[in-house]
């Protein structure tokens, strides 16, 4: 796959701003790896929210609600990737034994074991794809990126001021 180093549609000039720049780049950071990871998930018979699910789903079972509110989506947009996973065996969907009206999502042995033999291989991938920065630096990152989150999470915007 032939990938251009220069960020796509990257104008420089009077109007780019650092945090427009950052913002861009971004953007399409996340877009290359969301790419890479559907291309390797395609081999594993997984989508990327598939992958996800499993991810954060346990033996003993965790809220539809958490799951959608860790993915940032809403439980209507999990519904049908569940009941996907639930047909390859991957999770189950159990009643909350504390609240009838809440689902669980319980991952089963097959998918405790697709997980086992997945994740290694991803992690390696992501380490690989992050090759061109040195450990220092992606600790950094890490540290600026959570930064970046945590100010987004506790500082509401303020849409309507004009800036």
């Amino acid at each position: 796959m032939s990938v251009s180093t220069e960020p796509t549609g990257w104008h420089q000039n009077s109007e780019m701003t650092p945090e427009l720049e950052a913002y861009t780049l971004l953007r399409q950071v996340h877009s290359m790896l969301e790419m890479y990871n559907r291309y390797d998930l395609r081999g594993e018979d997984l989508t990327v929210p598939q992958f996800m699910i499993l991810n954060y789903a346990s033996r003993s079972g965790v809220p539809l609600s958490e799951i959608s509110a860790r993915m940032m989506c809403d439980n209507s947009n999990l519904t049908g990737i569940v009941d996907r996973l639930i047909a390859k065996g991957y999770v189950e969907r159990r009643p909350d034994p504390n609240d009838r009206r809440v689902s669980l999502i319980c991952l089963t042995d097959a998918g405790a074991e697709k997980l086992r033999n997945l994740r290694p291989r991803h992690h390696e991938r992501l380490r690989k794809r992050m090759r061109s920065l040195s450990e220092h630096e992606v600790k950094q990152l890490r540290a600026l990126l959570q930064s970046l989150y945590s100010g987004l999470i506790t500082s509401p915007e303020d849409e309507g001021d004009g800036q």
